[in-house]
């Protein structure tokens, strides 16, 4: 008699790695280093000014469990540089594992970078670890937002069972200086309160490391509101703390490319406007 042994099917994962670099070079900001492989890419469109974009791209489409992306900017002295990504990250149901995102964003003396990624929309069943490392040297400045959304409003989706994490590490000369962890596990109904998301279905924050961010808080507690959109702002120690946290997605972005474009002085990249 012959036994046919049958096993469950390894289901495919998705990898990818971006790593960029800026250096100046006859006074600009040049591109000195770029590695892409497996599911991450980086686009380099032309913009106007003299400070350079980068955009990253998931081709994989989204994230599920057993997932893994890196990517680390690096900033040589001086440098300035834009980085975005093409379209809100979107993590789905995962059968297994969590998907997991580790970035490095490295920035030498006097280099300012702008780290804009989109919304990360978690679907219902998604299992999500995010990991942020920042070496920030004195005298260069960083303004990063990382905005998050509650599953899909428009689909009737309330999310309650997933998995999400979010460890922020920022350091300046080796000293840490900035460090906050966030975690949501099964059942989210249970963050449902006046406390703590109330009935937020999105999320940000906003972190500016520079000589000249305490300077800024009464700029920023000036940025106008928006319907169905709450935030505040603090600053102590070198940085600047901007909370949100809104009703929907739409009003979100609204209020964010609205402030953000006030802190850089500049459209945001158009990306984010498409």
């Amino acid at each position: 008699m012959l036994m046919q042994v049958m096993s469950e099917p390894r289901l495919q994962k998705a990898r990818g790695r971006v790593r960029i670099g800026f250096d100046v070079r006859h006074g600009r900001t040049r591109l000195a280093d770029l590695y892409m492989d497996g599911s991450a890419k980086a686009l380099l469109p032309r913009a106007h000014g003299t400070e350079p974009q980068a955009v990253i791209i998931n081709t994989a489409g989204g994230l599920t469990g057993g997932d893994a992306f890196e990517y680390a900017v690096d900033l040589g002295p001086g440098a300035r540089a834009t980085v975005a990504t093409q379209t809100a990250e979107r993590a789905y149901r995962a059968a297994s594992g969590a998907a997991r995102i580790k970035t490095r964003l490295q920035l030498a003396p006097g280099a300012c970078l702008h780290w804009l990624p989109q919304e990360t929309i978690l679907f219902e069943g998604s299992a999500l670890a995010r990991q942020v490392d920042v070496d920030v040297a004195p005298g260069a400045s960083l303004l990063m937002v990382e905005p998050l959304v509650l599953g899909r409003a428009a689909m009737g989706e309330t999310l309650d069972q997933i998995s999400f994490s979010d460890h922020w590490c920022v350091r300046q000369s080796g000293a840490l200086v900035h460090a906050e962890a966030a975690r949501m596990e099964a059942p989210i109904r249970d963050l449902r309160t006046p406390a703590a998301l109330g009935s937020a279905r999105a999320l940000a924050t906003v972190l500016y490391v520079a000589p000249d961010a305490e300077d800024q808080l009464a700029a920023v507690r000036a940025f106008p509101g928006f319907e169905g959109v709450r935030h505040a702002a603090s600053a102590w120690g070198g940085r600047l703390v901007i909370r949100y946290l809104a009703d929907a997605a739409q009003p979100l972005r609204v209020a964010l490319i609205d402030h953000l474009t006030r802190m850089r002085g500049a459209p945001m990249p158009r990306v984010w406007t498409m």
